[in-house]
């Protein structure tokens, strides 16, 4: 990744593909869910569903990604990659509605352990909005590729001055939409009404800085795109790495308001930013030995991470996200004290009242499902190395 270089004329589309890709993956996750919703509401439909949405992706997955040296059609590997988009975006918009259906049902016949299922409902809405934020990012990822390799195509049947004109035009372009984007972002969040501070003069700004990281790359012909991803996501990530959820939950209880949202939203944010770290670790020190030989085969990056990366991280991966979801269940219980909701809202809320019995119940509950968590895990880890 660090090592990825790229012409300033592909970085300038890449970057406008990204909104666009956005764009397009929130419509379609609307569409996708417009459809789930207009179904019956039955758990068992929408449980069947997702396992034969999943199974066909799977099975799908094989054209769309072929082992190294099979050959097929470009045309049928895109079709299929599309497809296999699609249903995974249904299968997690099924799986979401089993999830709220459920939960209501359990919620309603469970008597004094009906916290469970309003906990699976809630869960439920929250993996539906999880699908269209990844959706969002699939469709930046799929558009941002795009334009890249437009660029590429178009840059090689114009002249060199030609070439370098539109290349700095298009990063001027580029960085005035991102100044853009972050110039709404601290409008929205300060509530700043003065069109000029949070429209005119960051895509002014942005548009400058664009166009000088625009000449540069004409000088030298290559940007080093990989190192300022790496260097910028990781400066993110650390920065929300180093804020407490608890801290976060205070924050989105104003924005949201009280309830078990706000404390999804936090504990969400959080264990993005500590996974990402783990993961990103996790595969910079696989074995190069596997990856070296798929390639030797003649294979696509995408091919080579397929079947050259992700063996090796499939079950450190798992084990690092279930031990994350013992940490959250846990941490839930602390963030319902600071207004978060959820079964910790509904523990403090019992511990106050003098109900020992139902708060007991409730950290049983919470044992039984850090303990349920161990099995699975340990039984995943099984299976997959």
């Amino acid at each position: 990744m660090r090592d990825v270089r790229i012409p300033p004329l592909q970085l300038g589309l890449a970057i406008i593909g990204v909104p666009v890709g956005i764009a397009v993956g929130l419509i379609a996750t609307n569409a996708v869910r417009t459809l789930v919703e207009d179904l019956p509401d039955s758990a068992l439909l929408h449980g069947g569903l997702t396992i034969a949405l999943a199974y066909a992706a799977v099975r799908l997955l094989r054209v769309a990604v072929p082992l190294p040296g099979e050959q097929r059609s470009r045309t049928i590997r895109v079709l299929a990659q599309i497809v296999v988009g699609l249903l995974i975006l249904l299968a997690g918009q099924t799986l979401a509605r089993f999830a709220v259906i459920g939960g209501a049902w359990a919620a309603e016949n469970l008597g004094a352990f009906d916290f469970l299922g309003e906990f699976v409902a809630t869960n439920g809405d929250i993996l539906a909005a999880a699908f269209g934020v990844a959706a969002a990012l699939a469709g930046a990822v799929v558009f941002g590729l795009l334009g890249s390799k437009l660029g590429y195509q178009v840059a090689g049947r114009m002249a060199p001055s030609a070439r370098g004109v539109i290349a700095v035009t298009l990063t001027a372009a580029a960085g005035a939409l991102v100044a853009l984007g972050v110039g709404q972002a601290i409008g929205w969040l300060y509530q700043i009404e003065n069109s000029q501070t949070t429209v005119v003069i960051p895509a002014i700004v942005g548009a400058l800085i664009g166009a000088a990281v625009g000449v540069i790359g004409v000088r030298r012909g290559q940007l080093g795109a990989g190192l300022g991803v790496y260097y910028t996501s990781r400066t993110i990530f650390n920065t929300l790495r180093s804020i407490e959820p608890l801290v976060m939950v205070i924050v989105f209880v104003i924005w949201v308001g009280l309830g078990p949202f706000a404390g999804a939203l936090a504990l969400g944010l959080h264990t993005v930013a500590a996974l990402t770290k783990l993961y990103s670790e996790q595969v910079e020190s696989i074995n190069p030995g596997p990856v070296e030989a798929v390639r030797a085969t003649g294979a696509t990056r995408l091919q080579t991470v397929v079947y050259g990366v992700v063996p090796q991280i499939v079950a450190p991966y798992i084990s690092f996200t279930m031990y994350r979801w013992d940490i959250n269940v846990r941490m839930s219980t602390i963030i319902g004290f600071g207004g978060g909701g959820g079964i910790g809202f509904l523990l403090q809320q019992n511990i106050g009242l003098l109900n020992y019995r139902a708060a007991a119940a409730q950290m049983l509950a919470i044992a039984i499902v850090v303990a349920s968590m161990d099995y699975i895990s340990s039984r995943l880890r099984e299976r997959y190395t």
